[in-house]
């Protein structure tokens, strides 16, 4: 079962649409500022359990492999453990990046060994660990992948750590 935020939404204007007018029809007097809260917690505890937030290309409360079905477009990992497995991706468009973010999260980023790849990481309260290098707390750096020539396209990454973990590794 997948949820969207338009079916969250939804879901609470159904909700509340059914206490008023039970509300009015029992005669009852219901305080939705005290409501309203418990609402959103009920809700969101269903979605927990029973799906996730986000589309193809977020992970949040959940843990799963990322969708490649379209490489650039940008990736979050929000409360969450995912997984960018790159290995098969095969056709480079020159170019075109590819963004990685990982909030409250932890992550993980499979490289394909026969794509030239420049990754662009910062880290802010979290910890970054690359094949030679780690970024902790707060900081940024460039790592190079394969032999990156400026005539023929490569892989261009920027990843960004809040709060979580990412580890880079070559398949």
């Amino acid at each position: 079962m997948r949820f969207t935020g338009s079916a969250v939404s939804g879901i609470i204007l159904l909700i509340l649409g059914i206490i008023l007018l039970l509300a009015n029809i029992l005669g009852i007097k219901i305080n939705f500022f005290r409501l309203f809260p418990g609402i959103i917690l009920l809700i969101l505890g269903i979605v927990v359990l029973f799906g996730q937030f986000g589309g193809h290309h977020e992970v949040i409360f959940d843990s799963k492999k990322v969708d490649l079905s379209e490489p650039h477009i940008e990736k979050n990992i929000i409360f969450a453990e995912g997984m960018v497995d790159l290995t098969d991706l095969e056709q480079l468009e020159a170019g075109k990046k590819m963004k990685i973010n990982v909030i409250f999260g932890s992550g993980k980023l499979i490289l394909n060994p026969e794509i030239p790849t420049v990754v662009h990481a910062s880290t802010v309260f979290g910890s970054l660990e690359l094949p030679q290098r780690t970024v902790n707390f707060i900081g940024s750096m460039e790592y190079r992948f394969g032999d990156i020539q400026t005539d023929q396209p490569f892989l261009d990454i920027e990843m960004n750590v809040i709060f979580g973990q990412l580890r880079v590794v070559k398949s």
